[in-house]
Formats: C-alpha cells, sequence, structure tokens
C-alpha cells in the first residue's frame, strides 16, 4: 500500500493540512508506531511545538519536544517523578527521537509518562484554526477531531515523597505494561495531599479517594493502610470493571499502593 507522508511547516500549516486531507493522523518520532498510517502529517521539527518555557510553578512543553530535551532542562528543575518516568524510557537514542506527545497520545496501551502526568495533573491544550481548548489528562481520551495538541502544561509540584515505577517487561509495551505514580505533601504530622495514578491497559486516578486522605494524621498504622487499602480496592475495582486486566497487573497496583503508603508510617 501506497503511504502519504505531509509535513507541516507550522502550526498553522499542520491545521490546515488536517483539515484538507481527511483520514490523516498525526506522527511525530515513529519510535513505536509498528506501521505507519496511510495518511500522515508531520509534527517533526515544528518549532512551535518543540519549544519549552519554564516558569515559576509549571514548564510548558510542546508536544513535538523529545524526551531527551526534556530531561536536559535537568534533575533540579523538573519534578523528580516525572525525571524518573522519563529516563526510564528505553534508551538515549529513542529518546532523541520520541516526543512527548507520542507518549500521551498513543491510542493503544497507555505509556510511560500517562501516570505521572496524571499524578502531577498535567493540563492539555488543543487548537484548530479558530479555538482553543483545554483538558485535565486526567481526563484525556483522545485528540479532539480537527484539533491539534498544542500544548502540555506541567505543574513543579513540590512533593515530600514522590514514587515511580514501571510494571510490565522492561523492553516491551503490551497488556501487561503499566506506569504508578504516587506523591504525597505533608505538614505538621498531617498529609495535605495525595495524588494516586495508574496507566495500562487503561487509567485510574480517584479524586473522592484523594480528598479523603486530606487531613489523615502521621504516621500511619498498620490499621490506617489496611483502612486505605480497603478504599483504594472499592475505587480501583470501579475503574476495572469490563476492563482487560490480569490478575497479576492488578495485584502489582496493590503491591506499590501498600508500599507507598508504608513510607508514611
Amino acid at each position: 500500500m501506497n503511504k502519504t507522508i505531509l509535513y507541516a511547516k507550522n502550526t498553522n500549516d499542520l491545521i490546515s493540512l488536517l483539515k484538507n486531507n481527511q483520514g490523516s493522523e498525526i506522527v511525530g518520532g515513529c519510535t513505536i508506531i509498528e506501521e505507519l498510517p496511510a495518511k500522515a502529517v508531520s509534527t517533526y521539527n515544528i518549532p512551535e511545538l518543540c519549544q519549552i518555557t519554564r516558569h515559576e510553578r509549571y514548564i510548558d512543553v510542546g508536544p513535538g519536544c523529545t524526551l531527551s530535551s526534556i530531561l536536559d532542562i535537568g534533575q533540579n528543575h523538573l519534578p523528580p517523578i516525572l525525571y524518573e518516568a522519563l529516563k526510564s524510557i528505553a534508551n538515549p537514542i529513542i529518546r532523541n527521537m520520541a516526543t512527548i506527545g507520542g507518549n500521551i497520545c498513543y491510542k493503544g496501551n497507555k505509556l510511560t509518562l500517562f501516570a505521572p502526568l496524571m499524578a502531577l495533573e498535567a493540563k492539555l491544550e488543543f487548537k484548530n484554526s479558530s479555538e482553543t481548548k483545554y483538558e485535565s489528562i486526567r481526563n484525556f481520551k483522545q485528540v479532539p477531531q480537527d484539533f491539534i495538541l498544542h500544548n502540555i502544561r506541567i505543574p513543579l509540584v513540590d512533593a515530600d515523597l514522590s514514587i515511580f515505577r514501571r510494571i510490565g517487561h522492561e523492553h516491551a509495551i503490551n497488556q501487561q505494561s503499566a506506569s504508578f505514580a504516587f506523591l504525597a505533601t505533608t505538614e505538621k504530622n498531617t498529609l495535605n495531599a495525595v495524588r494516586l495514578a495508574f496507566a495500562g491497559p487503561f487509567t485510574f486516578s480517584s479524586k473522592d479517594f484523594e480528598n479523603s486522605m486530606i487531613g489523615q494524621r502521621l504516621p500511619l498504622s498498620q490499621k490506617d493502610i489496611s483502612n486505605i487499602e480497603e478504599k483504594v480496592y472499592v475505587e480501583f475495582g470501579k475503574a476495572a470493571e469490563n476492563q482487560m486486566i490480569s490478575d497479576v497487573l492488578k495485584q502489582q497496583f496493590f503491591n506499590l499502593t501498600r508500599y507507598s503508603f508504608e513510607q508514611l508510617t
């Protein structure tokens, strides 16, 4: 089958090419897709989509930024949970080509950065020729029709406890692959905030659960952890209903959840 790849010079050109070539798909570094779509529009080297802007409380990252370019910001200028996640992906050669937009928008199993970005409560900005939309990554399913992902805003969260883990095969993405992210901030022996996120065959985060943790006294007792586990089990069960997830992957999530809260004992 013949393949058509179109190259956009800027974001307006990208939006126009997508609009005028119905059925075409955006591609970036192409490090994970096994086969190019029949019609593709490349975001390669579009300046607007490759910018990183640091602010006091967040960073704006264009979807065309490579994982290496984000790592180049430096460990001291990125949330530790994001830095660890970026470093865990493949190798420097792949990270020089793979983009953050591709990692977020991959249509199959959610990839490595999804859970930490959920925990950080990143915001996605979408644009078309006349409108801009914003959405929390926690609610993200796919880029709205006729829009492009234009920016990812990542809060610079200063957490007291930050845990990231990849689950599954080290060098492959499949139904047994997932990422786990946990953040906690404390003050005067009290939990101020908890962020718990899972992304793989489906995504999980629960505002109800996280809000229920606010004000929890520290250090946690074993009874506290057992009660927390029960809450998480119920909330995760709701999210996992009718989802294709193995018992092994579920148990790994629960083990990591327990381990994370045990760090607060």
